[in-house]
C-alpha cells in the first residue's frame, strides 16, 4: 500500500510540473488599494478593442462632492451610487456619479500594498499612502484619494 502511494505522489507530481511548464499566468483586470476604498478595473465586459478599454476607478467613501447629476443619465436612481473616475486610453479622465445594483464591476481584485505599481499596455497606477495615481498612454490621468480627486 506504501508503494501504490508513492507512485500515486510521484504521477501526480509529475502531471503538476507538466501543467505548471505550459500554464500561462492570468492576465489582472484591475486591482483594489490595500484599504479596499478604491477598485481599479479595465472595463472587459464591454464590446470595445482591448487597446480602447477604459480603465475605471471606484472610491465608496470619499470626503469631496461631485455634481448631484448621476451622470448616466438617470435622475431617479433608486439604487446605489458610488463616484468612478473613467480613465480612456488616450483622452484625459473624468468623473461621474454611477448608479448600480449590488455588484457591478469584477470583484474581488487582487490588493496592491502600498508602494505598488499596476500596469497594463495602455496604463501605469501606483498605489501609495497619499492615494491612487494612474495615468495613460498619452501621459493624461488622475489622482484619487479620500480627500479629494484630482484630474491631470
Amino acid at each position: 500500500m506504501i508503494r501504490k502511494t508513492r507512485k500515486f505522489a510521484s504521477t501526480a507530481s509529475f502531471w503538476l510540473a507538466c501543467v505548471g511548464a505550459f500554464a500561462q499566468p492570468a492576465w489582472p483586470n484591475g486591482f483594489e488599494s490595500p484599504s479596499g476604498n478604491i477598485v481599479c478595473y479595465l472595463d472587459v465586459f464591454s464590446d470595445t478593442p482591448y487597446d480602447q478599454k477604459a480603465l475605471h476607478c471606484l472610491i465608496f467613501l470619499a470626503d469631496w462632492d461631485m455634481p448631484p447629476d448621476y451622470g448616466d443619465n438617470d435622475p431617479t436612481c433608486d439604487l446605489d451610487r458610488t463616484r468612478i473616475v473613467i480613465l480612456p486610453p488616450e483622452a484625459p479622465a473624468s468623473a461621474r456619479w454611477v448608479c448600480h445594483g449590488d455588484v457591478f464591476w469584477p470583484y474581488p481584485q487582487g490588493a496592491l500594498s502600498y508602494g505598488s505599481e499596476w500596469s497594463l499596455p495602455t496604463f501605469t497606477c501606483s498605489v501609495a499612502q497619499d492615494g491612487v495615481r494612474c495615468r495613460n498612454e498619452a501621459g493624461q490621468g488622475f489622482h484619487l484619494r479620500r480627500s479629494a480627486l484630482v484630474l491631470e
